[in-house]
C-alpha cells in the first residue's frame, strides 16, 4: 500500500466476500452474489466518476451504466442509491440524477478538515506500519521520480489508506476515506511540477513513522496537505 501525492484522488472501494456454510441456503448465495455485483459495480461508477468519464453535472441513469459496465441493472440500481445517499449524485427536480457539482470553496473546508484527521491518524500509526509496507512506500516514492507520475494515482490512494488504517481507529480511517473521495471530485489535474516537492513530504512522512515519532508525523502530513492548498491557490490566481 503506498504513495506518491495527495492532489490525486482516492477512492474507497468495498469488496462484499461470500462467506462459506454448510447451512446456506440458495436464496443466501443469491443475496450473497447480488451484493458482491452491487459492489463491484459502485467501485466501477464511483471511479468513472473520479476520472471524469462522468463530468459534474452529467445525468447518470442505470441503463447507460449497465451497458457500459456490461452488467444487468439490478446491482447498477444498488450502486446508484448509494451513490445518491453519499451524496456523489443529486435527484433533480425532474427525478434526473447528476453527479454532484464540486465547489472550490466546498473543496477547501474538506481539504482544512482531512489536514486535521490525516495529521491525527499519522501520529497515531507512527511505529505501528510493517517495515515492509515502509519500504514499498520508499520504494515506489523514488520510482515516482525516475520514471514520472505514471500509476501516482492508485499509489497515493494505497499510502494514504495504509496511513488511516494503520491509526487503529476505523471510524477515523473511514472518515478520511469518505473526505478524500469527496475531494477528488474537484479537478486538480496532475500537477507535475509538484513532483520533487511532493516525494520530499512524503518521504519525511515515512521517516516519521518508521521512528515511531508520532508528532513530527503529523506535522509532516499536515504540512503536506498545507503545501497542497497553498499551490493549488497559487495556480487559481495566477490563471
Amino acid at each position: 500500500m503506498l504513495a506518491v501525492i495527495s492532489e490525486l484522488p482516492f477512492v474507497e472501494y468495498r469488496w462484499y466476500t461470500i462467506g462459506t456454510m454448510d447451512t446456506l441456503v440458495p436464496d443466501d448465495l443469491e443475496q450473497a452474489e447480488g451484493q458482491k455485483l452491487s459492489g463491484v459495480a459502485y467501485g466501477a461508477l464511483l471511479d468513472m466518476i473520479l476520472r471524469g468519464a462522468i463530468a459534474a453535472g452529467e445525468p447518470v441513469t442505470e441503463r447507460l451504466i449497465a451497458a457500459r459496465l456490461g452488467m444487468s441493472r439490478t446491482p447498477v440500481r444498488e450502486a446508484v442509491r448509494r451513490l445518491e445517499g453519499e451524496g456523489t449524485l443529486q435527484r433533480q427536480r425532474g427525478g434526473a440524477l447528476v453527479v454532484q457539482p464540486y465547489s472550490m470553496e466546498t473543496f477547501l473546508h474538506a481539504l482544512a478538515v482531512r489536514r486535521l484527521l490525516e495529521g491525527e491518524a499519522a501520529r497515531l500509526a507512527a511505529g505501528k506500519i510493517d517495515s515492509t509496507v515502509l519500504a514499498e512506500m520508499r520504494e515506489r516514492i523514488a520510482r515516482l521520480r525516475r520514471e514520472g507520475l505514471g500509476g501516482a494515482r492508485q499509489d497515493d490512494r494505497d499510502f494514504h489508506a495504509a496511513i488511516a488504517q494503520a491509526s487503529g481507529n476505523p471510524v477515523l480511517a473511514t472518515t478520511i476515506g469518505d473526505l478524500r473521495k469527496r475531494t477528488a471530485m474537484f479537478r486538480l489535474g496532475r500537477l507535475p511540477e509538484r513532483l520533487d516537492q511532493v516525494c520530499d513530504e512524503h518521504l519525511a512522512i515515512v521517516d516519521a513513522l518508521a521512528g515511531g515519532d508520532g508528532e513530527t508525523a503529523r506535522a509532516a502530513m499536515q504540512g503536506h496537505i498545507d503545501n497542497v492548498r497553498a499551490h493549488l491557490l497559487q495556480r487559481l490566481t495566477a490563471i
